[in-house]
């Protein structure tokens, strides 16, 4: 192996923070498209303080993909449930570090999480996180409003740049009478 190729090997390709390649006036906006439908919100429940966000597509798979045991049985649903449950929760009573990344990749994650809150001996009960559910897809439900009220938004400005058809016309004459009327 030459030396070159022997550091090369050894530093690794040098990787590229993707939003470096728009121009900076880009970025930013790029980078809004990240929020777009997060939401994070805290619910009080039974004396406790539960924060949940929003989840991301690929935590959706994740779960899809953990929940696979459960499939095509009567399970299915609330497992379902009980995983996005577990994926959004952001804190609990205020305390967080029990849900720092587990496992190697997002599906070995989402498996602890949703181990942690459906454990035999130590999990939460059924009502709790239909509760939390709720919240969710509450969530879901008010992000996703905000996103078509801001398509709404977006779409209103647009029209409002277009000139109207009438605008399009070559002015004519009209027939009508016209006065000149000043206020004394």
């Amino acid at each position: 192996m030459s030396e070159e190729t022997q550091e090369q090997g050894e530093k690794g390709p040098e990787k590229v923070e993707p939003f470096k390649l728009f121009s900076p006036r880009i970025q930013e906006a790029v980078q809004g498209l990240l929020f777009l439908g997060h939401l994070q919100k805290d619910f009080n429940f039974c004396g406790h303080n539960f924060t949940l966000r929003t989840l991301r597509p690929a935590e959706r798979a994740a779960i899809a993909v953990v929940i696979k045991p459960w499939r095509e049985t009567i399970a299915e649903p609330e497992v379902w449930a009980n995983a996005q449950v577990a994926a959004a929760l952001v804190s609990i009573d205020g305390y967080s570090d029990f849900l720092q990344q587990a496992g190697p990749d997002l599906e070995s994650h989402v498996r602890a999480r949703l181990r942690y809150i459906t454990n035999s001996e130590t999990g939460w009960y059924g009502p709790t996180i239909s509760f939390l559910y709720d919240c969710l897809l509450g969530m879901e439900d008010e992000a996703l409003k905000a996103l078509n009220e801001l398509q709404n938004l977006s779409q209103r400005d647009l029209d409002q740049l277009r000139p109207s058809p009438d605008s399009l016309e070559t002015p004519g004459t009209s027939p009508d009478e016209t006065t000149l009327d000043f206020p004394s």
